[in-house]
């Protein structure tokens, strides 16, 4: 597979999205923040870009944020994270790559992503998936393994769905670089 390679040389913890509920109430975090911002798990959630809303017919409405936020901006562990496993996995991850923001996404059942470019290669940690979830590639399909980290290349066209009636959540790293 040309858009997805699978690494072998960062840690596996197999309980972390029930700490994860233990830790906060929020289905979608950021486990990082900018340091001259509020040490806040929801800043980096969404576009850094666009403020999406919804009208009361219904449709998304984008407009541009008032200040963009940038992956290099996010460089402070979110104080609900230290102690836990999630520190534990960004320390792993920050010790081998220049990071940006490092999330955990849910994706709700029966529901898919827009067809999209991202900057760079992300991470993904499958945390809970199951049969039924795909990432797409270009032309490339693949469910990844449940606590299996991947290397994906997005800044190709890419999109996910969750064709399963449970909810899926990945730990998503964005990669800046390589130390």
């Amino acid at each position: 597979m040309v858009n997805f390679e699978e690494l072998y040389d960062l840690p596996v913890y197999e309980n972390l999205l029930e700490e994860l509920k233990s830790i906060c109430e929020y289905n979608n975090v950021c486990l990082n923040y900018p340091v001259d911002h509020d040490d806040d798990c929801q800043i980096g959630v969404g576009s850094m870009k666009w403020d999406w809303d919804v009208s009361g017919e219904g449709y998304l409405i984008k407009s541009k944020k008032e200040k963009i936020l940038h992956e290099r901006d996010f460089t402070e562990l979110c104080s609900i994270f230290r102690n836990t496993s999630f520190e534990k996995v960004y320390d792993a991850l920050s010790k081998k790559y220049s990071l940006g923001r490092v999330r955990i996404m849910r994706s709700n059942p029966q529901t898919c992503l827009s067809w999209h470019t991202d900057y760079g290669k992300r991470i993904h940690f499958p945390i809970k998936t199951q049969e039924g979830c795909f990432m797409v590639i270009d032309d490339e399909v693949k469910h990844l393994k449940q606590n299996q980290w991947y290397m994906t290349d997005t800044s190709k066209m890419h999109t996910a769905f969750n064709a399963s009636n449970e909810d899926r959540y990945h730990l998503v790293a964005v990669i800046r670089g390589v130390r």
